[in-house]
């Protein structure tokens, strides 16, 4: 007995197996697996600041490590004690910049930035929001200035 099967067996079955993954995708909460902690920073609002407690954020334990704290800003470790908070809303059009290396890229028109949010690339022509941090080792956070003391534009 042959194991072949004919083209129109083999066309009914991948019909079959595309609807049913379909189906499995479609009843998937991709928003939340978006969202969830590995992907997003584990935070704590004190008041109007962001207030990120390393030790639940493994990415902050090393220099170059960043982590996502909202659809709208990322804070990366730049040295043992200094820490970057930008916002990730590219200055041209208001697309999301996406760090690539050691600098963010905008993914609409191309516009580049520094880690520190400086435009190196246009068509954006204003920097990157940069917010004021403050590095408390004994407790191991850093508190995001969020309310107020934007750095730069």
């Amino acid at each position: 007995m042959s194991d072949k099967i004919s083209r129109r067996d083999f066309i009914k079955r991948s019909a079959v197996g595309v609807i049913a993954g379909g189906a499995i995708l479609s009843s998937l909460d991709l928003t939340a697996l978006a969202n969830s902690p590995a992907a997003r920073g584990v935070i704590r609002n004190a008041g109007d600041d962001t207030v990120v407690k390393l030790a639940d954020n493994s990415a902050l334990t090393k220099v170059g490590g960043s982590v996502k704290i909202s659809d709208e800003m990322m804070l990366i470790r730049k040295s043992e004690s200094t820490f970057i908070a930008v916002r990730t809303i590219c200055t041209h059009k208001g697309c999301d910049v996406e760090l690539e290396g050691d600098k963010f890229v905008c993914p609409c028109h191309g516009s580049e930035f520094t880690v520190d949010g400086v435009v190196t690339q246009g068509p954006a022509t204003k920097n990157l929001k940069i917010f004021e941090t403050i590095f408390d080792s004994g407790n191991g956070t850093v508190t995001i200035k969020t309310s107020t003391n934007e750095k730069s534009e």
